[in-house]
């Protein structure tokens, strides 16, 4: 059963104290939403001001009933100082009401300032309360795109009078949008990214099935995601892209706190290394989880912290520059670790920015020694996806160069660092090479700036993730 809902909301205003065109306000707001066993209730807080003192805040909550009816509880209040600030309340009022099944109400009451003045507001609400059958799909989904707006929808793009059947359900396509339906799930819109997503794994054909949440932003704030029946969702970031997270693999992340826990957020759909084995894994920003057979598997790893990331780029950036007897450098540093990168299959490394500083010997012992900073972005990759199967190489490629020096002679400094730079790094740094069918799940900079690899966590996992440690070690 859902309720589709339809209001409009008028505040009448009056500030007593003040004259001519600004003594009375009417502030106007409607709209239309749907209560289902998924939501319940629904929460509206407007705000309405008179004048150069009166404000009322007012909030009006919904809530779905077992027979179909609506109960509905206003509140109001009003406040001396039109200022968002003020907290000079100085009158209340409520009402509460029960609207039933596909009736129509208007109510009213009035909130008073009983502290001193004249100052009131008359709020009149009008209601309609249609309920829609769970198996009524066509209604269902008019209601859910008339709550959305076509400003968020766009036109349909299929027939809206007979939706087209899908598997477990009902659809009708929007040009921005998707709505899906069935009488166990309701009417759930998909858009972006995650529809896009959701189309290419196969739409309601896959393991997901039809979603059982609209588009929601994340806990964190960050974040987005769709739930569907098939216990699984798709998650998207600005920094990873929409991904495929479902089953064991989910669970074990849901246990761990979802995308504010120890893995972050997916960076990969769910991938089945063996279509003969139950064998999966699901990449994260902090992390791999692993799933074998009917639980999550501990994985094997290789890595380096960012400590030791650190002085190997430090090694590598002294052996370069020992043809320039008379450059100092003074230090070597992380200056910065990026976010993961923004990929519609599975997402980019994180990007480390190394700071080195330092001088250069001018000869002249009168005059301070030209100064130079260079920050180096460095994107750690893999020329495939690791997936448990392919072959691997490993390197570390210069992303983006910044120089910058000062003092007397610099300018000269500038250049023959510059031409340092580009003809050091004119090639990626070659850091491994993984061979096929070893396991190899992940290659993954961390939030230190260290590196990480990941194998399966079987008996080769464990000895192929000994035996790049040890190369690692030796870089």
């Amino acid at each position: 059963m859902q309720n589709k809902v339809s209001y409009s909301s008028v505040m009448n205003i009056v500030d007593h104290e003040t004259f001519g065109s600004n003594e009375k306000k009417t502030v106007i707001n409607s709209g239309v939403f749907l209560l289902d066993k998924s939501k319940k209730t629904n929460s509206l807080f407007f705000v309405g001001k008179c004048g150069g003192e009166v404000r009322i805040e007012l909030k009006i909550e919904f809530t779905q009933n077992s027979n179909g009816t609506l109960s509905i509880k206003e509140s109001a209040k009003l406040f001396e100082g039109a200022s968002t600030n003020s907290k000079d309340l100085d009158g209340t009022a409520s009402k509460s009401v029960t609207i039933g099944k596909n009736e129509n109400k208007s109510v009213s009451f009035r909130v008073r300032n009983t502290d001193e003045g004249g100052d009131y507001a008359d709020i009149i609400l009008q209601v309609s309360n249609v309920v829609i059958d769970e198996a009524d799909c066509t209604n269902s989904i008019k209601a859910k795109a008339q709550e959305l707006g076509t400003a968020f929808t766009g036109s349909s793009t299929s027939d809206i009078n007979n939706p087209t059947s899908v598997k477990g359900g009902k659809r009708v396509t929007f040009q921005k949008c998707d709505i899906y339906c069935s009488p166990q799930t309701g009417p759930h819109e998909i858009h972006g990214a995650i529809r896009q997503k959701y189309n290419t794994v196969g739409g309601p054909n896959n393991d997901l099935s039809l979603p059982v949440s609209d588009e929601t932003t994340t806990p964190d704030g960050k974040g987005r995601y769709n739930h569907f029946i098939g216990n699984g969702s798709i998650y998207w970031h600005p920094t990873t892209g929409p991904k495929l997270v479902r089953g064991g693999i989910r669970h074990t992340w849901a246990k761990a706190g979802w995308e504010k826990g120890v893995y972050g957020y997916p960076t990969s759909d769910e991938i089945k290394i063996d279509p003969n084995k139950a064998e999966w894994f699901g990449d994260f920003q902090s992390g791999v989880i692993y799933w074998e057979k009917d639980k999550s598997v501990e994985t094997h790893t290789a890595s380096l912290s960012g400590s030791k990331v650190r002085a190997m780029f430090e090694k590598i950036f002294k052996d370069k520059a020992k043809s320039q007897k008379d450059l100092n450098i003074e230090s070597v540093h992380i200056s910065e670790v990026s976010d993961t990168g923004y990929d519609f299959v599975r997402s980019k490394n994180r990007k480390v920015s190394f700071k080195i500083s330092g001088n250069y010997e001018s000869g002249v012992f009168f005059i301070p020694n030209p100064s130079y900073t260079i920050t180096l972005k460095i994107a750690f990759e893999s020329d495939k996806n690791p997936d448990g199967k392919v072959g691997c190489k490993l390197k570390a490629r210069l992303d983006h160069w910044h120089i910058h020096t000062s003092g007397v002679g610099h300018e000269k400094l500038f250049n023959g660092l510059k031409k340092a730079v580009l003809e050091g790094f004119d090639k990626p740094f070659e850091l491994g090479e993984v061979p096929q069918n070893t396991g190899f799940l992940s290659f993954k900079v961390m939030k230190d700036g260290g590196i990480k690899l990941y194998f399966k966590g079987d008996t080769l996992g464990k000895v192929v993730a000994l035996v790049a440690q040890d190369k690692l070690d030796k870089l």
